[in-house]
């Protein structure tokens, strides 16, 4: 296992079963939001979104670590000085590189960062907010910004998400990045 890469499955609408399934047991993984219901097994779990912690009880019990922003989340631990940095910060993807940065990451792998579209599932049609093109647009400066920081610190980021509009991070895919066996779609 690669103990200082970690890799981020976001809930986009290109992350699948067999890329997470590729990914398990080769290094560290964060699952984003409902990114944990198809990598139920990953390290850490990180939302910041209290309704969405609200929505989903089940997430609180996730085996993992459990992370959020929000200090309206009780069943986790809380990264602070997160928005002083990058912004309000409200993604939780961006939230997620931060994760896997304070757990020591030296090289982070993005799946499912599509910053486009919906999600894996579809729109939430629970209640919950669907990220609108504004926000996307807006999020993509706080990505700059975290680009920055990381790159000063010397950690890695390769986009390993098919057609991502994050156009921020070296662009890559799964068997180039954590080896050469082939992922189905």
């Amino acid at each position: 296992m690669q103990a200082d890469t970690f890799v981020l499955f976001a809930p986009g609408e290109s992350l699948t079963q067999a890329q997470c399934d590729f990914v398990r047991g080769r290094c560290k993984t964060i699952a984003v939001s409902d990114a944990y219901r198809i990598a139920p097994w990953a390290d850490a779990l990180v939302a910041n979104d209290a309704a969405w912690w609200k929505a989903r009880p089940d997430a609180k019990t996730f085996a993992g670590l459990r992370f959020s922003a929000n200090p309206n989340v009780d069943c986790v631990e809380q990264v602070k000085k997160f928005e002083h940095v990058i912004g309000r910060g409200s993604n939780s993807g961006l939230l997620a590189m931060w994760v896997a940065r304070m757990l020591g990451a030296k090289l982070i792998v993005l799946v499912g960062y599509d910053m486009k579209g919906t999600h894996f599932f579809g729109p939430h049609t629970d209640g919950l907010w669907n990220t609108t093109p504004e926000q996307f647009a807006t999020f993509q400066t706080y990505f700059e910004a975290l680009k920055k920081l990381l790159d000063k610190e010397g950690i890695e980021v390769m986009n390993c998400t098919p057609k991502s509009a994050l156009k921020c991070f070296r662009k890559s895919n799964l068997e180039a990045v954590l080896g050469h066996a082939q992922v189905a779609a």
